[in-house]
């Protein structure tokens, strides 16, 4: 019994350790300031249809103040503030979830979609999801935990 307790005990440190260090390492990134955008996304294939029907790589960055989807040569940005939405689609790809952001943007709602680049080390999806809450209270944001990655 003892030799089972000695094999289990890294095993449960491991386990403790990767449910402590994430929210440790966001709250060690949140006190710096951080310069520049921070990238929440993997990068995405989009149609735009004004390029000959074009798919074109797809990133999805965010700061303090806005949301923005840049194409090669094309940057939106998006208050956040004016997100009302942020929701986890039921498609997966790679085991990776896609989400959806809606928003509202010259009197319509639009939705951006792409799968997050969320990580043991990289937070900063997670971090996008706080300021969202953070800039529109009212908005509804579906929560970041082991199941709806």
């Amino acid at each position: 019994m003892l030799n089972f307790t000695m094999a289990m005990l890294p095993l449960l440190a491991l386990i403790g350790l990767m449910l402590i260090f994430p929210k440790w390492q966001r709250r060690k990134k949140g006190a710096e300031q951080h310069k520049g955008l921070r990238r929440i996304s993997l990068t995405t294939k989009t149609f735009r249809p004004g390029k000959g029907g074009q798919l074109l790589a797809t990133d999805y960055y965010f700061d303090e103040e806005h949301f923005y989807e840049i194409q090669i040569d094309v940057k939106k940005s998006v208050p956040l503030s004016a997100i009302t939405r942020v929701e986890r689609d039921s498609i997966k790809v790679n085991n990776r979830s896609f989400w959806i952001v809606t928003y509202a943007a010259d009197g319509q709602m639009k939705q951006a979609r792409f799968r997050h680049n969320y990580s043991l080390f990289n937070t900063d999806f997670a971090d996008f999801l706080d300021a969202v809450k953070r800039a529109s209270p009212a908005a509804r944001v579906r929560e970041l935990n082991a199941f709806s990655l």
